[in-house]
């Protein structure tokens, strides 16, 4: 049946792609905001894996992948902790875990909207400039997301959709299932409304990978070996490890007197990759989402609601890497580190530069091209994680006409998620003292690693105290939130409204963090008994460069080790102690005000519509955390308030043509992980804090925004958007000195300890709110229905949108202040287009999409000194969706996901540009049918 959209204007029914591109224009058009808006062209259709994936059509919007998945957005180069999120109306916070290299467990304020099947939305809308109306806390948009409601649709519906979802490389076929009722009845006690939704999918997938560990310089850890003769002699003669004047280790001969290899390799402007390694991951995760609501209209003028969503996301991750150990660690026993490690070959690459041109570049920084090494270790790494993240939100809300003039809107909710992740257990196991070889020269994303022994022989491997290793991390985090506003708004003469409001909500965050006593408690494992315990990865390399990589490798077979172990259990040989530095919890509550003044006259010929109003917010806050210095659990708190003024301006130039201006000051909240006060405290020495910082303030910007917007036909907009973002303030780590009162620690933590919290000066390690920058940028829109052309060719059409933001913040690379640099915001690209181009008549409908997304930082300064930063390089990924009607309710669908394989590729250093991660999941694509009754 057909839909209808009530949000703004008129009624807008909504029957295929082209409809609802029309609606999201005249939704755009008619709002006095910037926004940009996205309609289900049907119930239940998005076609995307998710929300985050559906979102990145939309102008100036930019995703975060995660396993090929799109996690969370960037909106005009403002990384989702910049971005706030509604959830019918209410501020909502979702979250999910990831790999270490995707920044794991989202511990901040960010969204993350894999969590969210799309199909359980019928409409998106980003907010792109600020009214006073709108909560504060977004310095980039403020996101809507909205389920559909049973008064959205004319008619009793029920929809169902299935799908079968196919992995090119996992080769597996996995359910995708949707489905939406609701219906209306006419009573005594007025109009009555329910639906229900539902979604559900499972997606098993793999991700193929090359990843370097990060790259150090030759020289840490206390560098190679030297050869015979070198002074000073490196490692230092130590008979239980076999070094002497002749060997590096037991096994290990030093190199040959003369050798030039270790003069040359052996720099501090020689990089190599710390654990050159292969990874398989192995991702299991299934999606589960239901929506209920309730409508009733007792009489005109009155409207009550009741909603509720619900989403259980489940997720098993199995990551398998091969890799060499040695280079990440120092002199070890009965390990070999870097120092025990003998250079026997060597080709280094010029940073810059695509070519190899021998080793002897002096003190040209380098990285390292070809090598052969010996005295490695190997292991076979697996990390088993499995986690659940169930969200809930429950929200009352209400409507009523108080007089002719006066409209009254009430909402009352609640929203948690509860985040468990019941493994992070890592193995290490493996052979000591191999040869390997390592060769970038083919290729800097794929090379050639050689690992000197049958890795698919269990036999060849050694599990046993001194040589293995076990971890475990699980967590839990706990958000809850709970939101009361009240708005007014009063039409006190043609073409004015005065709205009012009042707005409380209250956050509660914990986050829990356990691991083991001691890591290297391993059981001693015989041959045969590791043989039963582990297994093959296979099929590895599927879609990269053939015929150089070992397909299969040998790792723990999870499950049964757990068995036989009671792993699961953490008892015993893996019982559990709190971590109790990385535990902390925070109490937030804020209370904001707004008045606003709503016009559209006529003046001087021109019509002109907006708002202008000004927003209070009020925040305080209470964190928890533990301090090493006292040994016990710290609170403190902060509070600070914020006016917030705003105008919005719409100039109706011609009936087709409009132009946009927009002001406000706006703020962003300090992530909640930087909040905690606790810290390591060292009173002894050189007085040091490391530690969180309760103490700081928002992140403070004034923002303008002018665009011209052209509707020349039916289904089209031509538009131009500027911006510039005046970022008062900025927040990140930095060691400074500071007096103990002014790190906004209890004093408590050095009670008793003869330092005066006033004059004595400490080291301090810890986020700072520091100086920030502007920040500006162009957006182009366009979006034609091509009706003008012949015949079938008149069904076409095309979107397209392009976003160009530059940035200059200032980042601290040391205490100093003098020691500087201005770089872009972490997670802003400064180039990033969308293009879709389309096809529908009254059978068919199809369309090919392309979103690029250009290279961005995601951590400056690096974690070595001599990297700048740490990066993802760019990427242009296709999506293609089709249907066809077969009759009034049967529709056949097919999806493709990234259909030409996109790789995802993490950097280290601007001017080496050397590969951290690069990696694959292959096409996804799914087949189905919706019936409607």
């Amino acid at each position: 049946m057909d839909a209808t959209t009530t949000a703004d204007g008129p009624d807008i029914v909504v029957t295929g792609f082209r409809a609802s591109l029309n609606s999201a224009l005249n939704a755009k058009r008619s709002e006095n905001s910037a926004i940009d808006v996205i309609k289900a062209e049907d119930i239940a259709d998005f076609p995307d894996n998710n929300l985050a994936e559906s979102l990145q059509r939309v102008p100036g919007v930019s995703i975060n992948r995660v396993g090929g998945e799109g996690r969370a957005i960037t909106v005009r180069g403002l990384s989702g902790s910049f971005t706030r999120v509604r959830v019918n109306g209410m501020e909502a916070q979702a979250i999910s875990g990831a790999t270490t290299s995707d920044r794991g467990i989202n511990t901040g304020r960010g969204f993350d909207f894999n969590v969210f099947a799309s199909e359980l939305f019928n409409n998106l809308v980003v907010r792109k400039t600020a009214d006073a109306e709108t909560i504060e806390g977004s310095l980039g948009a403020t996101v809507d997301l909205n389920v559909a409601r049973p008064f959205d649709y004319k008619e009793p519906t029920l929809v169902l959709s299935a799908q079968a979802g196919y992995n090119s490389l996992a080769k597996n076929v996995d359910p995708k299932l949707t489905g939406v009722a609701s219906r209306t009845w006419d009573t005594g006690i007025g109009r009555i409304g329910a639906l229900v939704s539902a979604a559900f999918s499972r997606r098993r997938y793999y991700e193929d990978q090359f990843g370097s560990g990060g790259w150090n310089p030759a020289t840490t850890d206390g560098g190679f070996c030297s050869p015979v003769g070198v002074a000073p002699v490196s490692p230092a003669f130590n008979a239980a490890q076999g070094t002497d004047a002749a060997n590096c280790a037991t096994g290990v001969a030093r190199p040959a007197a003369g050798d030039q290899l270790y003069g040359q390799v052996n720099r501090s402007t020689v990089f190599l990759p710390r654990l050159p390694r292969y990874g398989r991951f192995n991702h299991n995760q299934q999606r589960l989402g239901v929506t209920g609501s309730l409508q009733w209209e007792p009489t005109d003028g009155v409207e009550i609601g009741v909603d509720a969503l619900f989403s259980d996301f489940k997720v098993k991750r199995e990551e398998n890497w091969l890799e060499g150990f040695s280079f990440a660690r120092a002199i070890a026993s009965p390990n070999f580190g870097k120092p025990q490690t003998a250079i026997r070959d060597a080709v280094l690459r010029p940073a810059g530069t695509s070519g190899t041109q021998g080793v002897n570049f002096g003190q040209q920084v380098s990285d390292i091209a070809y090598g052969v090494f010996d005295g490695v270790d190997v292991r076979s790494d697996t990390q088993y994680d499995r986690f659940r993240s169930k969200f809930s939100q429950y929200t009352l809300h209400g409507k009523f006409d108080i007089t002719d003039n006066l409209v009254g809107s009430a909402l009352l909710g609640i929203a948690k998620t509860d985040f468990r992740q019941k493994d992070q257990t890592t193995f290490l196991f493996g052979r000591n003292n191999t040869r390997q070889t390592i060769d970038f020269r083919d290729s800097r994303n794929q090379p050639t690693i050689g690992f000197g022994f049958d890795v698919t022989d269990p036999s060849q491997f050694t599990l046993a105290p001194g040589s293995a290793e076990i971890r475990a991390t699980p967590s839990t985090l706990d958000n809850k939130n709970r939101t009361f506003e009240y708005n007014l708004a009063w039409k006190f003469d043609d073409g004015f409204t005065v709205k009012g409001g009042i707005h409380y909500d209250k956050f509660d965050f914990e986050n829990r963090v356990y691991q083991r006593a001691n890591n290297f408690i391993v059981p001693t494992l015989t041959a045969a008994e590791l043989a039963g315990l582990t297994r093959l990865v296979n099929d590895f390399g599927d879609g990269m460069r053939e015929g150089v990589f070992p397909t299969s490798w040998v790792a723990i077979n999870y499950p049964a080790f757990a068995k036989q172990y009671g792993l699961d259990n953490y008892t015993g040989t893996f019982a559990l102690i709190e971590n109790l530095g990385a535990s902390r919890r925070v109490h937030e509550r804020i209370f904001s005000a707004f008045g606003q003044l709503d016009f559209n006259l006529n003046r001087w010929g021109l019509p002109v519509r907006g708002n202008a109003g000004l927003r209070y917010a009020k925040t305080d806050l209470t964190s928890t955390g533990y301090s090493s210095g006292i040994a016990q659990f710290v609170t403190a708190g902060n509070k600070y308030d914020d006016w917030l003024p705003s105008i919005n301006l719409v100039g109706d130039l011609t009936s087709n043509l409009l132009v946009r201006t927009a002001f406000a000051k706006v703020i962003t909240r300090p992530e909640l992980a930087f909040l905690s006060p606790g810290a390591s405290v060292t009173i002894s020495g050189t007085p040091s804090v490391n530690g969180g910082n309760p103490a700081l303030d928002p992140i403070r910007a004034n923002t303008y925004d002018a665009s011209l917007e052209w509707y020349f036909s039916r289904n089209s907009l031509l538009s131009i958007a500027v911006f510039y973002k005046d970022i008062k303030s900025y927040i990140q780590n930095q060691a400074q000195q500071l007096t103990f009162n002014q790190t906004g620690l209890p004093v408590e933590l050095i009670a008793n300890s003869g330092l005066d919290p006033n004059v004595t000066l400490f080291t301090v390690n810890q986020a700072r709110n520091t100086p920030g920058g502007p920040l500006k940028g162009v957006e182009v829109n366009y979006q034609q229905a091509f009706t003008f052309l012949p015949g079938p060719l008149g069904n076409l059409g095309a979107l397209f949108n392009y976003t160009h933001v530059q940035s200059k913040i200032t980042y601290f690379l040391a205490a100093s202040a003098a020691n500087t640099t201005k770089r872009d915001l972490l997670g802003l690209s400064r180039d990033a287009f969308n293009a879709t181009l389309y096809y529908e008549d009254k059978k068919v409908s199809a369309r090919i999409s392309g979103s690029y997304r250009g290279p961005y930082i995601i951590a400056l300064p690096a974690n070595n000194p001599l990297q700048d930063l740490e990066g993802v390089d760019k990427s242009l990924v296709f999506d293609l969706s089709a249907s066809y009607q077969v009759t009034d309710r049967i529709k056949l669908t097919f999806e493709g996901l990234n259909i030409f394989d996109r790789f995802y590729r993490q950097f280290i250093d601007s001017t080496r540009n050397s590969t951290f991660v690069y990696s694959h999941t292959g096409p996804q694509f799914y087949a189905g049918a919706q019936y409607r009754f």
